[in-house]
């Protein structure tokens, strides 16, 4: 790789500001590691101050930003361009993105008889795909994937080491399964029967994932006891996330890790959520939504975007204060004894 940032402009289009020279870059950097030959990019305030003390060779800025006077770090160039995080990141990927196998199968592997599979797509070597099941162009089944009998993966879909799609689960187009996740293993179904202390319920629907779904390392998607969970266009998953049975997760919501959604809940669409959050059965959490770490959402949540917080969660003003409220406490709790005691007193 090796980029200008006029090469940038004429892409993206913006101005040139700083020093103004020519700087061949050849890495990407956060503001804190990035050398002089190293593009990095700012525009939250997070970072400003390793904005102010970066040795980047060139930084991308929102247009219209200014510096605090007299701050702006020397020997940089900075490229004031609309969304910097958007450039920078899609040069990321045209110059670092990892290098994808070759089409054609690796042996030795197991491709039932049965199962029809592109030659323009990818099987790693130990890797199984059982009868009926459908592997269209442009797919990537890594060493040591399992997919079942009929289940089908849309072209372009990536489905990495160790992941397993159990039978008749859908996965759309262009999809990231990464490693050790499991999609279509049964729900969490029991009920107590005559003498015995569980039955078993029968988990015979399916997982649907929609195209452009990414579903991260040792995330469960549970199969649907009747008809099927689905996650719909564009949904991010992290890593360690469980979605039980008969979920509906809304388009291009993003969840964080360790969260836990239990059956027949359903998330709405653009919903931000974040690591460690519970929702319990059969809620519902309205569009737009944004629900802090490590909140309980134990009722539905009907008007769309607000932001909620807590366990039980509360809308994040009022969980404020009643957090500041708890906080007093200890010092407030003497003054209450006291007041006890005159009201005992004259009593």
């Amino acid at each position: 790789m090796k980029l200008t940032p006029l090469d940038i402009i004429r892409e993206f289009g913006g101005e040139i500001g700083g020093d103004g020279r020519e700087v061949w870059l050849t890495g990407f950097a956060n503001l804190r590691d990035a050398g002089p030959t190293d593009l990095s990019f700012y525009y939250d305030g997070r970072y400003e101050a390793a904005l102010y003390e970066t040795k980047a060779g060139a930084v991308l800025l929102p247009k219209g930003f200014t510096f605090r006077e007299g701050r702006a770090p020397q020997n940089v160039v900075w490229i004031y361009v609309d969304r910097p995080e958007h450039v920078f990141y899609t040069l990321v990927k045209r110059y670092k993105a990892r290098p994808l196998p070759p089409f054609g199968r690796e042996m030795p592997n197991f491709v039932h008889p049965e199962a029809q599979v592109s030659e323009r797509s990818y099987i790693g070597a130990f890797a199984y795909v059982g009868a009926g099941a459908i592997i269209e162009e442009g797919v990537y089944i890594y060493p040591y994937a399992y997919v079942g009998n009929g289940a089908v993966i849309g072209a372009g879909t990536i489905v990495y080491p160790h992941a397993v799609v159990m039978p008749g689960v859908r996965i759309g187009k262009e999809c990231i399964i990464h490693p050790g996740a499991v999609i279509g293993a049964d729900g969490f179904g029991f009920y107590k029967g005559d003498g015995r202390p569980y039955e078993r319920i029968p988990q015979v629907g399916t997982v649907v994932l929609e195209d452009a779904v990414e579903v991260g390392a040792n995330t469960c998607i549970d199969r649907s006891t009747l008809g099927e969970t689905r996650i719909e266009e564009g949904v991010k998953l992290d890593n360690l996330i469980q979605v039980g049975h008969n979920v509906r997760i809304g388009r291009h919501t993003a969840i964080a890790a360790q969260t836990g959604i239990a059956g027949s809940s359903r998330v709405g669409a653009y919903c931000r959520i974040g690591g460690q959050v519970g929702i319990a059965d059969h809620v519902e959490v309205a569009d737009h939504s944004s629900i802090a770490a490590q909140s309980g959402i134990s009722k539905s949540i009907t008007v769309p975007g607000r932001s909620w917080r807590g366990a039980p969660a509360q809308e994040v003003r009022r969980q404020l204060l009643m957090e500041a409220i708890m906080r007093k406490l200890p010092d407030l709790y003497p003054a209450i004894q006291k007041l006890e005691q005159l009201i005992s007193q004259n009593q």
